[in-house]
């Protein structure tokens, strides 16, 4: 029976991010998407996609690693059995992900005009991936138990929807970024928004 409802939830987290991406293709601006066959391959775009998948669970493993905490992977999902994290573990655990994928994602637009359609494709492959994950947590899985809005939310005490919403703020101006032409302080405060958390949470 768990193994049914394994596959399921699978296949609904699956199809949800494929939904998305789907949207985020078809909501694109008439010129951005006029573009999009010149301007990306398909292959490194997915490429790209897939290394922010991994780099946003390579930030949990790599984090309860380096502070002593047995990590292990259910269902595509870093989980901590048998484990009593403090508060302040929790935070980090929980938040490094969404650390992992920042830190990515600024990497990545530098290289999302770059004049080698390799590079761009892998760094608009990553910065999709990373507004996807951000969707993906700010509607079915920020519920989740095991979560990392959840997580985030438990280790302060703090509404699950407060959460949310500071992971939307950068999310949003990363959108902003990707599809439109923001004026100069959009990358800036994107950029503050993320350091700034990361910061606290290491400071906490």
């Amino acid at each position: 029976m768990r193994f049914v409802l394994n596959q399921r939830s699978q296949t609904v987290r699956t199809n949800v991010l494929r939904i998305q991406l789907l949207l985020l293709l078809i909501f694109l601006p008439p010129h951005v998407a006029a573009d999009l066959p010149t301007k990306i391959a398909g292959g490194w775009t997915s490429v790209g996609a897939l290394g922010m998948l991994l780099t946003h669970e390579a930030g949990h493993i790599g984090v309860a690693a380096a502070t002593g905490i047995d990590a292990d992977i259910d269902d595509f999902t870093v989980v901590y059995p048998g484990e009593s994290l403090t508060p302040r573990q929790q935070l980090r655990v929980a938040s490094a992900g969404f650390q992992s994928q920042w830190l990515l994602s600024e990497v990545a637009f530098r290289y999302l005009d770059d004049a080698q359609i390799a590079r761009r494709s892998l760094a608009t492959g990553a910065i999709i991936a990373h507004l996807g994950i951000s969707a993906a947590y700010l509607t079915f899985l920020k519920d989740r138990k095991d979560g990392d809005i959840m997580g985030i939310a438990n280790a302060l005490g703090e509404d699950k929807d407060a959460v949310a919403a500071l992971v939307a703020f950068p999310a949003i101006l990363d959108t902003w970024r990707l599809l439109g032409k923001p004026p100069e302080w959009v990358p800036s405060l994107s950029v503050a928004s993320k350091g700034l958390m990361a910061a606290w949470v290491w400071s906490w």
